[in-house]
Parts: structure tokens; C-alpha cells; sequence
């Protein structure tokens, strides 16, 4: 069948996109992100460039060598050089950074989920809409730039593992926790050991179960309370909740399916205790998802407005 001009377009632009955020210069993250959103085509359009291997090999063809298996480059995508791009190596959902590359950004599409493994053996999950810092040369501190990243460290006490997001910083105390970073908004919770928030005089720990929540960089922290099999669940693909409002829920699917999902109707006050799975496309993640929460999803745009169902959640 042939191309529409539509199509060609799209794929054109996804090119341009493929191209302008390997640029050192390139900052227009929203720029990216909100054209990705614009459309479902858009993404796949994004993967499917940089899916082909003849037109990739050519992308990054001023870089260094690239080992085979280290081609097609699939689903991510830096701001830096050719050059800084290839020192990483994507296997399936995986990323392994390499420890002499120069300090990158890494982002995931909406929707899109990415763990990656760090040269001291900590892992680091991505949500959708995600942007992280990672530099080698520092590999025991990451920059939470936006969106959700559950960190499973290594716990070192002799050199302590470091989260910077928002201007905060976050130090491991043998650790599995997840971060949200929305706005000038902070979230923290704790599954595994601790972490120490702002560590010095007017530090906050937080231990297995703790939360930590800031409205803004001046906002006093407000401590809270999670089961902490729930913290991160989404990173297996699960979203566990034990009684949170469905503001909270409607948040959480947004990053995780990558669509807007907005509550109407005093959906969002309703809570739920339970599991939704994310397995298959946003449209079946909703179908399932409804009749447990005791809303119905109505499509609105590019997203899903969230309204009471007949009856309480189950």
C-alpha cells in the first residue's frame, strides 16, 4: 500500500526529532514530548526510525565503533553526541551504560518504560515521561530531571548513593525506593531500608513504608504512610494501591499508559485497595481497570476523563 503524504510527513518528522535530540545543544524536551503526545502515530513513528538499522548506522555514523549487538538502537534516545550515544547498549528493555561514556540524559516516550542498569550493580526503572542524568564519572548519584524512577541500589556505606531531584538531594541507606519529580513537586517512598532526606541538621529519614510529599521547594515536607510492597509497583508492570484517592490513580495511569487520564464528577475522592495490571494497550489497561475502580473512562481527546460508574469501587 502506499504512503499518504500524511504518513510521510510523519515519518519525515520523526527523522527530524531522531536527529535534533542527538545535538548537544538540544533542550526542547517539551517540544519533543508534546509532539510525541499529539498523536499515537507519532511514537510509532519515532521507534520505527530509529528501528531502521540502515537509516540508524547512517544517524550515528560519526561515532566511535559500535559493537554488532549494540544495533538497531531501539526506544531511547540521548541529549549529547553520536558519540556519547553509542557508549550505551540497549537489550530488549535494558540499558547497560558503558563507564568511560561522558555524562548523559536519558529519556523515556510517554508510555514507555525503561530499566537501566548501573556500573556498581544499582538499577534504576524509568516510568513514561521520565529524564535522568547519569554521569560515569559520578556513577553513585543521578539526576532526577522529571517523571518517576524507582531506584534499587547497592548499598555502599562507605560511599553512599546520591538522588538529586528538584534541587533535593537523596542519600541511600541500603535502599529500594521510587521518586516522582512533577513541577517544582517532590514524592518520595520507601520500600526497602532508608533514605535521608536533605541530609544535614534538618534531615528526615525515612524507613520501609514512609512517605515524603512537597508541593514546592519552599513547601514544608509532609511524612505519610504506604505499604511498601506497593512503592514502585509499576515498574513489574503492576500498579498495587492500598486505599489512595483516584486523583492518585488518575495521575499514575497518565505516566504509566502514556494518555491523559483526568477524574470528573468526584471520581477523584473515591479510593481503592487493589491491583490494576498495565499488560496491553492503554484501551485495555482502561477496560480492566474500570469495573475495579467503579469509574468509566470516556474518551476526550487524546486522553480518558475519568467519571463515577454505578456503585462504590469494588
Amino acid at each position: 500500500m502506499a504512503m499518504s503524504a500524511q504518513d510521510s510527513d510523519i515519518q519525515e518528522a520523526a527523522r527530524l526529532w531522531a536527529i535534533r535530540v542527538q545535538e548537544p545543544a538540544f533542550d526542547d524536551w517539551t517540544g519533543f514530548t508534546e509532539w510525541l503526545e499529539r498523536d499515537p502515530s507519532h511514537l510509532a513513528a519515532y521507534e520505527a526510525a530509529l528501528d531502521d538499522e540502515a537509516w540508524a548506522v547512517a544517524l550515528f555514523s560519526a561515532a566511535p565503533a559500535v559493537e554488532p549487538d549494540a544495533l538497531p538502537v531501539r526506544r531511547w534516545w540521548l541529549a549529547g553526541s553520536a558519540a556519547a550515544a553509542a557508549a550505551v547498549a540497549v537489550v530488549g528493555g535494558w540499558m547497560v551504560l558503558d563507564r568511560d561514556a561522558p555524562a548523559q540524559q536519558i529519556a523515556t516516550a510517554p508510555g514507555e518504560h525503561r530499566t537501566i542498569e548501573l556500573a556498581d550493580g544499582s538499577r534504576l526503572a524509568l516510568n513514561g515521561a521520565t529524564r535522568v542524568t547519569i554521569d560515569p564519572d559520578t556513577p553513585r548519584q543521578v539526576v532526577l530531571e522529571h517523571g518517576e524512577a524507582r531506584f534499587d541500589v547497592r548499598h555502599d556505606a562507605s560511599d553512599p548513593f546520591v538522588v538529586v531531584s528538584g534541587g533535593t538531594r537523596l542519600v541511600d541507606a541500603g535502599t529500594v525506593f521510587n521518586v516522582v519529580q512533577d513541577g517544582d513537586a517532590l514524592e518520595v517512598a520507601v520500600a526497602e531500608g532508608a533514605v535521608i532526606y536533605q541530609p544535614g541538621p534538618g534531615e528526615v529519614r525515612l524507613a520501609p513504608g514512609d512517605t515524603l510529599t512537597r508541593q514546592g521547594k519552599s513547601a514544608k515536607p509532609l511524612l505519610g504512610k504506604a505499604s511498601p510492597q506497593t512503592v514502585g509497583s509499576w515498574a513489574t508492570g503492576e500498579l498495587q494501591y492500598d486505599n489512595p484517592a483516584l486523583d492518585q490513580v488518575a495521575r499514575d495511569l497518565t505516566r504509566s499508559i502514556g494518555r491523559p487520564v483526568r477524574s470528573a464528577g468526584g471520581a477523584g475522592r473515591l479510593r481503592f485497595t487493589g491491583t490494576l495490571v498495565l499488560r496491553g494497550t492503554p484501551e485495555e489497561v482502561l477496560a480492566r481497570a474500570g469495573p475495579l475502580l467503579g469509574v468509566e473512562f470516556i474518551a476526550d481527546g487524546e486522553g480518558w476523563t475519568m467519571s463515577p460508574a454505578h456503585g462504590p469501587p469494588r
